[in-house]
């Protein structure tokens, strides 16, 4: 499976809106079985525990500055993976989204 960074590069999501692809993937994600929402919940946590650890210890303007870059990279990074695990329940999120849409 390909790794895309948005869900606009997502082939079977070029045919919808930014709203409508949005609520596809909150379909798809809701379909995530329990050990792939366990393991996406494992790779957060890895990814936030040492940033957090790091910026504990800072003051100041360089907290300020931490946690802005934190949370981009964490949005940037978790946003890819994110979509990976969806990829595999869009069929199924595309068939119940354009049903309920009727």
């Amino acid at each position: 499976m390909t790794i895309y960074f948005s869900s606009n590069k997502i082939p079977a999501l070029h045919e919808f809106s930014l709203h409508q692809r949005q609520a596809i993937l909150t379909l798809a994600q809701a379909k995530l079985s329990a050990p792939e929402k366990f393991i996406l919940n494992i790779i957060k946590l890895m990814l936030l525990l040492p940033p957090f650890l790091f910026i504990a210890n800072l003051q100041g303007f360089a907290l300020a500055a931490s946690v802005a870059v934190v949370l981009i990279a964490y949005f940037v990074l978790l946003r890819p993976i994110m979509l990976y695990f969806a990829q595999k329940h869009l069929d199924k999120a595309i068939a119940q989204y354009k049903k309920s849409e009727h």
